[in-house]
């Protein structure tokens, strides 16, 4: 699962147009729905960079940041250290304490490339929430790697890094492929790095199987950044799972 290594000392710059603002009034919304405290405890998983973590660490919750690539967190304890980041696997969370919610947003559970493995994040986070604890996470949709990325080259030159990103959606194995090229100039000359990156489409009966299975029973789903149900057109939607 792990696959930034040079991406994570440039992620920020080339994701300069994610709109964390609207993100974040989302997730808060979400919290609020849910009944959680304004003094909550909370955990998010795939924090990255810790934009996110920071964000909410700044509205008075108490913040804890897990991810997977140390050199995404290295990004995150350098822009401040009064938040608790953790080098942890998802799909197995062990916390000292127990937690009021534990999110993840930007697609990180699609990372996961099996139900099992939703299913073992799920698992793994509903054993370190508090009874009536909320799981919330983001998942972008088969419909948004097929008309918004499969087939599609990005590219951008800023200046002392460049960077060509391809993309390839498989639809028998549901899997959308990354494929990054970087250039970066260094006090030694021209370097250049190469990374894959893998992420899964899940369908509506793939997350209810991997929930059922995590030992949730009370579930909401959303079209990203709304109550609604999710639509066929979706290209991100929200799921909220309850630890009753």
């Amino acid at each position: 699962m792990e696959s930034y290594n040079y991406f994570a000392t440039v992620y920020d710059r080339m994701m300069d147009n994610i709109p964390y603002e609207e993100w974040e009034q989302y997730i808060l919304q979400l919290l609020y729905v849910g009944g959680v405290a304004p003094d909550a405890k909370i955990t998010e998983i795939g924090c990255g960079t810790g934009m996110m973590t920071g964000m909410l660490a700044d509205e008075g919750f108490s913040m804890t940041g897990i991810d997977l690539s140390e050199s995404m967190l290295k990004m995150a304890k350098a822009k401040r250290n009064d938040i608790n980041y953790i080098n942890m696997d998802m799909r197995d969370i062990h916390l000292s304490e127990k937690q009021d919610v534990i999110f993840s947003v930007g697609d990180s559970m699609n990372y996961l490339l099996t139900i099992d493995d939703l299913s073992k994040t799920m698992k793994s986070a509903r054993d370190n929430l508090k009874k009536n604890g909320l799981l919330i996470f983001d998942l972008k949709t088969e419909h948004f790697f097929k008309s918004q990325l499969d087939k599609y080259t990005f590219k951008e030159d800023l200046k002392d890094f460049s960077y060509v990103w391809k993309n390839s959606y498989d639809e028998n194995k549901h899997i959308h492929y990354y494929y990054l090229w970087f250039k970066h100039i260094t006090k030694d000359g021209i370097k250049r790095e190469t990374e894959i990156h893998k992420q899964r489409a899940f369908f509506a009966k793939d997350i209810k199987e991997a929930a059922l299975m995590a030992g949730f029973s009370h579930a909401c789903a959303y079209d990203a950044f709304t109550f609604d149900k999710p639509k066929m057109q979706s290209e991100r939607i929200y799921i909220v799972l309850r630890n009753n």
